[in-house]
């Protein structure tokens, strides 16, 4: 008796769970791009991912150090003047490039090739010219103004793809392997409070300091097995307390390569658990026509921070209103008991006339276009989908993090998107 009840109970398992893959069909929606994540690696043709910090990522290169200057020593303010040889091993055309944040000045045999000697973000330059194999004298001069910094020394030639220096072809005048550094405590190459120093770096190839993603976070995001997988059809994103790359948890920020228009997006998932964790299913414009945050918009479907389990938030940010939303009519909540225990639905559906989101069908927020202008309604472009945990944050991090509750996982069964049916 007790087998067949289990047997029973099995079949009807097997029936709502098969149900929930392949009952795609909505009355006045047309299925137009979906991942079951039944395969057994995540498919690169559909997805993407956020990596690092929210420093700047620059693929040509590889992994950059996480620690510029000593510990004691101002991450602001500061100029280096790095000095040695550059030695080439083919005769044909060489492009440098320098990335920096901010001011750089690069000089080949004492003439100025690159000059980018301003404040700004992280910005790539080059210089291209047929050179010798050989050795010639090699100066950079740089200086960081604020915020996160940035230097990275390249090339690339007939010979070799874009790649960094490495410090087989640096060399210091007293023959080391790579190029002398002076670090300054001052823009302008003189010491102030703090003393300065001296040391060898191997290769120039430094992007630290991001800013968590604009909201202090403190994961870095990777797209390695641990962080993000496909396990059993579902897609896991698992944040974890552990030290890489400068920082002390990982996780993972997986969003679509395809974008659109109005429509109709879903996601079924479980929560993470976890005092700490930031998780979210949200869209940001893809060709920020509007400009930069919070110009172009951002839509959130939902966000739910561990300290506050089970409440989920649903908003929509623009130039009008971009911070704390609690008190206007761009966002609204609702409580989800079960969204860390059970699968729950997160539904948008937006288009030229409003914004509105669901959870199991129940209708949570809606934000109206009326006539309102661009400040308030930039949601007429294409956006991308994006889902991931963070870790702490203004938000996520506002009653802190407990260790003992990672790693903390969000599994997600489907994402699909929809259009409109035609009548």
């Amino acid at each position: 008796m007790k087998n067949n009840i289990f047997n029973y109970l099995c079949i009807i398992y097997f029936f709502f769970f098969s149900c929930s893959k392949t009952n795609k069909n909505i009355e006045g929606w047309e299925l137009v791009w979906s991942d079951e994540f039944d395969k057994n690696k995540i498919d690169l043709e559909k997805w993407t991912f956020d990596i690092g910090t929210g420093a700047p990522v620059f693929e040509d290169f590889p992994l950059s150090s996480s620690i510029f200057t000593p510990q004691n020593f101002s991450k602001d303010n500061f100029s280096v003047r790095w000095t040695g040889t550059l030695t080439t091993d083919h005769a044909c055309k060489y492009t440098l490039y320098i990335i920096a944040d901010d001011g750089v000045k690069v000089y080949l045999d004492n003439k100025c090739v690159i000059d980018g000697w301003k404040p700004q973000p992280p910005t790539e330059y080059s210089f291209t010219n047929q050179l010798l194999g050989k050795a010639y004298k090699l100066k950079i001069e740089y200086f960081e103004s604020g915020g996160g910094e940035a230097a990275i020394l390249g090339w690339e030639c007939a010979h070799r793809a874009k790649s960094t220096i490495g410090k087989k072809y640096l060399t210091t005048e007293s023959g080391d392997l790579g190029l002398m550094g002076e670090y300054f405590s001052s823009k302008n190459f003189k010491n102030n409070d703090i003393p300065g120093f001296t040391r060898i770096d191997t290769s120039i190839n430094w992007v630290t300091g991001g800013d968590g993603w604009g909201n202090r976070e403190l994961q870095y995001y990777t797209n390695r097995q641990e962080n993000v997988r496909t396990e059993k059809g579902k897609l896991i994103i698992e944040a974890k307390k552990e030290y890489f790359q400068g920082s002390n948890y990982t996780s993972s920020r997986i969003k679509t390569k395809q974008s659109w228009k109005y429509g109709r997006f879903e996601m079924r998932a479980k929560l993470p658990r976890g005092v700490g964790t930031w998780a979210a299913f949200w869209g940001l414009p893809t060709d920020w026509e509007y400009g930069v945050w919070p110009r172009s918009g951002e839509i959130d479907i939902l966000e739910h921070v561990g300290h506050s389990e089970g409440h989920i938030v649903c908003s929509v940010h623009n130039i009008a209103h971009s911070g704390d939303l609690s008190r206007s009519d761009q966002q609204q909540s609702t409580i989800v008991k079960n969204a860390c225990t059970d699968f729950n639905k997160y539904v948008l559906e937006w288009d030229e006339h409003e914004i509105k989101t669901f959870v199991n069908n129940k209708r949570v927020f809606t934000y109206v276009k009326n006539n309102q202008p661009w400040e308030r309604w930039p949601f007429d472009k294409r956006f991308h989908l994006i889902t991931n945990i963070a870790v702490g944050g203004y938000w996520g991090g506002e009653k802190g993090i407990n260790d003992n509750d990672f790693p903390a996982k969000m599994e997600i069964d489907y994402v699909r998107v929809y259009k409109k049916a035609e009548s």
